[in-house]
């Protein structure tokens, strides 16, 4: 390999091992239904080291790695829509290294204090839904029968997007569901952490109830709903496009 010189030779590194982790991430994850968490400790534990001596070689090559563990493990709502785009480059790399560069520390929760240290911040999908929205998402979900209940309540919904703890649900259509909150992030009414939320708090359960689901699951069904559009699709989304337009109405 030739040696670190320049800045951009730096950058190019980070983009390789960028272009090279979006490789794995599209076999392993979405096609291979791989573990999202195995796949991001596999891939810098092959990459953590280069086969040359050079003190600033390897302190680079180290910089790069520690950045791609950051932006794997920290930045999944901005892996994710990078990794799965068709118009994946040098540049917006870059840029979501600045992004990486300028974003401040993950908030640490206030508890009482306990034997285990809390290291992970509070789950939430950042919403503030009012009541007609939240009764216009129960009605989505229960005319496109998303979960397995006879008729999903609003204590449900508010159960889930508040991100109660030990509340789940199960699935009666995956990829109908990702849809809703597809189109519930596409409206700015959650933030694109949202996958890693269901995930890390168990949310939603499989439609047989053997297992939660993952974000790798809740990543590979928005991508194959992405590529065969139904009729149902463009329902769930017209429904909460229209709870978007009746907000935008009321603050006229």
């Amino acid at each position: 390999m030739a040696h670190f010189a320049t800045e951009q030779d730096v950058a190019e590194e980070l983009f390789e091992l960028l272009s090279k982790a979006r490789e794995l991430y599209l076999r392993d994850v979405i096609s291979d239904s791989k573990r999202y968490s195995r796949y991001v400790d596999d891939f810098i534990n092959s990459h953590r080291y280069i086969n040359c001596d050079n003190a600033i070689c390897r302190n680079c090559h180290e910089m790069n790695i520690h950045i791609v563990k950051g932006l794997l493990t920290e930045c999944v709502h901005f892996i994710e829509p990078l990794f799965t785009a068709s118009d994946f480059s040098f540049e917006k790399c870059m840029e979501l290294r600045r992004r990486y560069d300028r974003s401040g520390p993950l908030p640490t929760p206030v508890g009482h204090h306990t034997d285990k240290v809390a290291d992970t911040p509070p789950l939430s999908f950042g919403c503030n839904f009012t009541q007609e929205q939240m009764t216009g998402i129960v009605s989505c979900a229960n005319t496109y029968h998303l979960f397995c209940v006879s008729m999903l309540r609003i204590e449900d919904m508010e159960a889930l997007f508040s991100c109660k703890e030990g509340f789940y649900i199960r699935v009666n259509n995956l990829r109908h569901v990702v849809i809703l909150f597809d189109a519930l992030l596409e409206n700015s009414f959650i933030q694109s952490r949202w996958q890693s939320v269901l995930d890390k708090g168990r949310f939603l359960q499989s439609k047989d109830g053997s297992r939660f689901i993952t974000a790798s699951n809740l990543s590979s069904a928005l991508s194959a709903v992405r590529n065969n559009k139904t009729a149902v699709t463009y329902s769930i989304r017209r429904a909460i496009g229209q709870l978007k337009e009746s907000e935008n109405k009321f603050t006229m």
